[in-house]
């Protein structure tokens, strides 16, 4: 058994679902999907939201008219056919019609609390989940869906719930498993959980990896792959690095520590339940299936640099680099410095951690990055 997740920016088009139905066919063994709300969808539905909290019910309205209509546009595109799509469209009217109701709620009262936020951004997941299970359903792959407030259990810290393990392990003994044995594939989407009376909570954003590795090390499986848009985790961001290369062997700690500062694909609390059971999570395209991938979980330090950018505040961001040493590090950083003309604020680095800190201002964080990166793949032979 597998465990796999399919984010948002694989299933943002057609060719992306073209992608997944061709990776779930292909699988032998019966597998976990977990799916993401589809592109931007979540940050949408939390500004249509805001907007209700600010009683522009208007704007609101206008934007959750704008979130539907996109969702039925891709609809249309992954199912030609009118009949395969009339259970959809009638999903759409009934989501049409909650959220309305609650953006209505949020701007009568003009408050926005936590527990509603995660109310209306569990909206997302929901049409994404019954999205993929239809269109893997179309394509003639044995597939059942099942909703995860019906199996993860979660604290009521709205926002940033903790998946209760033991509870959750009691529901997938009950819920998942059964599904799992009878059926190639089940689909659930991440992010979201439920309190232990039901009400829907989500779990941080781009939590749906700790959903996939959190599920995956109950059901034991043997292997977790994240299917993404990139080949891997790279030596750097390739919206803003030049010739990244794939880091394709991490240990846990490394993984945990390249998440916690900054590098997209992983997130801090995606690694802990994989390594506790000893399984593999694997990095993968769903575009280039056969391409470069990175596995996490060896217990060798690797130690070659990754570069990576966290945002501090509207005017700052940090450039962090991962896995390099204070010697191999210093001469790129006076490099840099010098041609930034003092854009770069402070330096901090630890042996303990090995990770290295630039900030500068949010304008030149890119450029910075992009140097850095240049700099340390030609000069120290990190290839």
């Amino acid at each position: 058994m597998k465990a796999m997740k399919f984010g948002g920016a694989v299933l943002a088009s057609a060719e992306g679902f073209r992608h997944m139905v061709e990776i779930l066919k292909e699988e032998q063994t019966p597998s976990l999907a977990v799916v993401s709300a589809f592109a931007s969808a979540t940050r949408d539905l939390e500004f249509a939201a805001r907007l209700a909290r600010k009683n522009l019910t208007t704007e609101a309205f206008e934007h959750l008219d704008h979130i539907l209509e996109n969702h039925q546009k891709l609809i249309r595109q992954v199912l030609p056919d009118p009949a395969a799509r009339a259970t959809l469209d009638a999903l759409l009217a009934e989501v049409h019609g909650s959220l309305s109701n609650l953006l209505r709620g949020i701007a009568i009262t003009q408050q926005l609390t936590k527990r509603t936020l995660d109310h209306v951004l569990s909206f997302g997941e929901l049409l994404a989940l019954h999205i993929a299970r239809t269109v893997v359903d179309y394509n003639g792959i044995d597939v059942a869906a099942i909703n995860a407030r019906t199996v993860v259990v979660t604290s009521d810290e709205f926002g940033m719930a903790t998946p209760l393990v033991e509870k959750t392990r009691i529901h997938v003994e009950r819920n998942l498993r059964p599904l799992l044995e009878s059926h190639h594939v089940v689909m659930i989407q991440g992010f979201i959980g439920a309190t232990e009376d039901g009400t829907v909570t989500t779990m941080g954003k781009e939590s749906s990896n700790l959903t996939a590795t959190l599920l995956g090390s109950l059901l034991n499986v043997t292997e977790i792959i994240i299917w993404t848009d990139v080949e891997g985790v790279r030596s750097g961001d390739p919206d803003f690095c030049r010739n990244t290369r794939v880091r394709p062997l991490l240990s846990y700690t490394e993984a945990a520590l390249a998440a916690q500062h900054g590098v997209k694909i992983l997130y801090p609390t995606m690694i802990a339940p994989a390594q506790e059971s000893r399984i593999a999570i694997t990095i993968r395209s769903a575009s280039k299936p056969s391409g470069e991938s990175t596995l996490i979980g060896t217990e060798t330090m690797n130690s070659k640099p990754i570069v990576a950018i966290q945002a501090i505040d509207d005017n700052y961001s940090k450039i962090n680099v991962v896995f390099t040493t204070l010697d191999a590090w210093l001469p790129a950083v006076s490099e840099v410095s010098a041609s930034k003309n003092g854009a770069i604020k402070s330096l901090s680095g630890s042996d303990n951690d090995a990770v290295y800190t630039i900030v500068s201002t949010s304008n030149d964080a890119e450029n910075i990055a992009s140097n850095i990166h240049d700099i340390i793949l030609s000069k120290y032979n990190h290839k």
